[in-house]
């Protein structure tokens, strides 16, 4: 952290000053790099800042620290930036593998000059540029440490620059140049190649190894960064496969060496991508699960598994961990590495209450209070306005004149009151939901207000001005609910539906998805397929020590088979779930003048569309949302269908075939007065009539034939035409192979009923009843997993006989598309399965 000039800080009380002090002394005691002395001496006048976590899980606090006296081989530094990393927020979460006592001040790593020594000190002396390591304390203005714990550094790299040396260009080349000894010319793939490690691992790889690097990030912005730095290409792998990738880029050879610091799925795919020989180093992991590998998936390649835990070495083998920072100065002296910089954050500024660094340092879980009014906008009788947050209960009390909280879920009618000047704003009613018993799973509060403007204005002004509390985003209150595990994707989806409903079937829909019926159905086929995997991965693990029962594969053979024909079924739905959801799109189509500008505006019920006696009036595209039998309908009037030489009406024509081959459901309208007077006539005038609207070829019967149970042919005009023409045109209608047909006048609404009857009767076909079966597919990113997952399911019984390991990959592939769709998955989840179906160690 870059320091700035001092600002006035309060002070904390001298029984925690000591304590502070006590405990940091400790602390260097166990991180095995101090000596003894007899006592600690504390000078009262000679205070630095620092930041300090005062409770685990909570942000940090800027305090005033007595300095402490020196060890004879101890060094204090003037710190002028402090490096902040994975392993600084983890251990002010507690989650650690090292625990120092509360309060404590975090920080790893450091640059700064070197204020004083102690009298056994050798190689530093005052005002020496240094980069040092602790095992906590340097994010402050000043640290302690003993001098083997420095490195001096030139003039030629800036402080911010230095700070980020040692622990992630220290890991990366101990892990790329130590352990895996990679050569000029060797692919590395680096994981989680936009983090700390990450970059630094492209940079040394590329810059001073010379070797190829292929990084995978999880996003598109992570990615183009990681190339910036240096590789040759990126994977983003949120979006694409890893695996497949790596193939791709390595003609199928695989890459040598992997650097992964993400571990899961990832460190699989990773694994996976490794070429004959190759060697897989695993870094990080200060907080988190390390990963397990299966001994058959090292002899599959002859690979070499391996891991760096960088602090380990300071303990274990002090000359290579200090060789590795040596290293890292000396590369980027001499301009071969160029160190990524992703943002400073000065210690002493004000807005350091709402830095990053001081927030992540608090518990993930932990977030600011949100207000919003969530009745809608517009003058209305009563306003809803809602509070989530761990501040909810406080700004209840506040709003109602310090009174006690009214009981759980029961409405009270309180004043509300400006906290400011105490005046009433209005009076209400008051709800108090504490959690996790509420929408999102925080503790919430409403306020139940009159609806005028000035009202809400006034309470959502009251709200703004408490500490913590801040403006809701859009959708912010869902997306609590569902990190709280309070809904599931899909329910979320439901919810978003069902907000928007338009119609009875859109409502019955929606609300059927977000009481979870739809998620239940998707969870179910995940634990599912999530045993399949489990005695999988077991019989390929455990099979040899004769603790699985017999025929375990055959049972997960025979359950993929079984879970990919429901997958399949489900997915030939006709679509009915999406159109019902997004509308149901139908077209009116024909030729100029035959009437489709006038069907369109008796179907709304209103002038929609120009009409005029003008051929060629409709140029581009007229769009109507309807309400027709309780369904959605996307109705849409065309230009009319000739050839012109008026540029402005041929993009018109361009625009209607395209928006026809879009179509759900189309509806030809015809001028009934052109047609032939004999029936043969009737018949082949229609054929060919239909044949210029699908613009199709000589064959183009069957193209007819298959497109007829979505095609409606309107027989306009029947007004202006002799009542024996209409008894043939009805015998046409009756036995003529067409799509169905039927007559009607625009003009004076004869047979307009039995038309609006014939196409409601098509939208519900398509739409289906939202309440009967199994629930439908409602979202493309639901059909897009699917489908990925039944492919995967395929590959798998393809390579089942040739390798199981690769066969069982496709079942986790699989796995992680129906999770991606709840947006619910776990390792753990596979593991409880197999240590609850098998006896396994007995």
């Amino acid at each position: 952290m870059a320091r700035v000039a001092a600002l006035r800080f309060c002070r904390i009380p001298e029984h925690l000053l000591r304590e502070t002090v006590r405990r940091t002394d400790l602390s260097r005691k166990l991180s095995g790099v101090a000596v003894t002395r007899s006592s600690t001496t504390i000078d009262s006048g000679n205070l630095y800042q620092a930041a300090l976590c005062t409770q685990l899980k909570k942000p940090l606090v800027i305090q005033q620290l007595p300095s402490v006296a020196l060890r004879p081989t101890e060094v204090r530094v003037d710190i002028h930036c402090c490096g902040v990393n994975f392993a600084d927020l983890l251990i002010c979460r507690g989650l650690y593998q090292e625990r120092p006592p509360i309060p404590f001040t975090p920080g790893m790593e450091f640059a700064g000059c070197v204020l004083e020594v102690g009298p056994n000190v050798t190689g530093i002396q005052k005002g020496d540029r240094v980069i040092g390591v602790s095992s906590i304390g340097a994010m402050a203005e000043q640290c302690v440490v003993d001098q083997e714990m420095l490195w001096p550094i030139g003039e030629e790299i800036p402080y911010e620059v230095a700070a980020t040396l040692p622990v992630s260009y220290g890991t990366t080349i101990l892990a790329l140049q130590q352990r895996a000894k990679t050569q000029p010319g060797e692919t590395v793939l680096v994981t989680a190649a936009a983090g700390a490690a990450g970059l630094a691992a492209v940079d040394v790889a590329s810059h001073v190894l010379k070797a190829k690097v292929i990084a995978a990030a999880g996003s598109d912005d992570k990615c183009e960064l990681a190339v910036q730095k240096g590789a040759i290409a990126s994977i983003n792998y949120t979006a694409k496969s890893i695996k497949e990738e790596v193939k791709k880029l390595t003609a199928n050879k695989g890459v040598n060496v992997v650097l992964d610091a993400v571990g899961g799925d990832v460190f699989k795919e990773a694994f996976s991508s490794l070429a004959f020989e190759g060697r897989i180093v695993v870094v990080g992991f200060a907080g988190g699960n390390i990963q397990t590998v299966p001994a058959n998936l090292l002899l599959l390649k002859n690979v070499t598994a391996m891991g760096v835990n960088w602090g380990r070495y300071r303990h274990q083998d002090f000359p290579v961990f200090s060789r590795s920072i040596m290293s890292a100065i000396q590369y980027c002296q001499e301009g071969r590495t160029k160190p990524h910089v992703g943002a400073v954050f000065k210690l002493q500024q004000c807005n350091f209450r709402a830095s990053f660094v001081r927030m992540h340092c608090s518990d993930s879980q932990e977030r600011s209070t949100i207000f919003a009014m969530s009745s809608g906008q517009g003058r209305c009788g009563v306003a809803v306005i809602r509070v989530s947050g761990p501040t909810s209960r406080d700004t209840l009390i506040c709003l109602t004149g310090q009174r006690p909280l009214p009981p759980a879920r029961t409405a009270v009618l309180r004043p509300l009151l400006d906290p400011r000047s105490g005046e009433r704003l209005d009076v209400g009613l008051v709800l108090w939901f504490p959690g996790p018993c509420s929408f999102t799973g925080e503790d919430c509060c409403e306020f139940h207000v009159h609806g005028g403007a000035a009202v809400v204005s006034g309470v959502l002004q009251a709200l703004g001005y408490l500490p913590g509390l801040r403006p809701a985003q859009a959708g912010e209150f869902t997306k609590r609910a569902f990190q709280n595990g309070k809904l599931d994707l899909t329910e979320v989806e439901g919810l978003g539906d069902l907000i928007h409903a338009e119609t009875e079937a859109q409502r019955r829909q929606a609300l059927r998805q977000m009481t979870g019926e739809l998620g239940h159905l998707y969870h179910s086929w995940s634990k599912r397929l999530t045993q399949c995997l489990a005695h999988a991965e077991a019989y390929i693990d455990f099979s040899e020590d004769d603790n699985i029962e017999e025929g375990v594969l055959d049972k997960v053979d025979s359950d993929v088979h079984a879970l990919q024909s429901e997958i399949e079924r489900h997915l030939h739905d006709s679509r009915r779930g999406e159109r019902l959801r997004g509308g149901v799109h139908v077209t009116i189509v024909g030729a100029p003048n035959a009437g489709k500008s006038s069907l369109m505006n008796s179907i709304c019920q209103k002038p929609t569309a120009i009409v005029s006696p003008i051929a060629g009036t409709t140029r581009d595209i007229v769009e109507m949302a309807l309400n027709i039998g309780g369904y959605p309908v996307l109705l849409s009037d065309t230009a009319g269908l000739r050839e012109t030489s008026d540029i402005v009406e041929q993009e018109g024509v361009r625009r209607a075939r395209e928006r026809l081959q879009q179509a759900d459901i189309v509806v030809v309208v015809v001028d009934t007065a052109e047609l032939p007077s004999d029936l043969t006539g009737m018949v082949q005038f229609l054929q060919d009539y239909l044949k210029e609207v699908m613009h199709t070829s000589d064959e183009y019967q069957a193209e007819i034939s298959s497109a007829s149970a979505n095609w409606i042919v309107v027989c306009n005009k029947t007004d202006v035409v002799s009542m024996d023409k209409l008894e043939k045109l009805q015998l046409v209608l009756e036995d003529s192979g067409l799509p169905r047909m039927c007559q009607l006048s625009c003009k004076t609404g004869s047979g307009f009923d039995n038309f609006l009857h014939l196409l409601g009767e098509q939208v519900e076909k398509m739409c289906g009843n939202p309440l009967a079966g199994s629930p439908s597919l409602t979202q493309a990113r639901h059909r897009m997993h699917l489908q990925n997952c039944s492919h995967a399911l395929t590959q798998y019984h393809q390579q089942r006989e040739m390798d199981l390991v690769l066969a069982t990959e496709q079942l986790r592939m699989a796995l992680r598309q129906l999770g991606k769709i709840t947006g619910k998955i776990g390792a753990e989840e596979i593991l409880d399965v197999i240590f609850r179906d098998f006896c396994i160690g007995k």
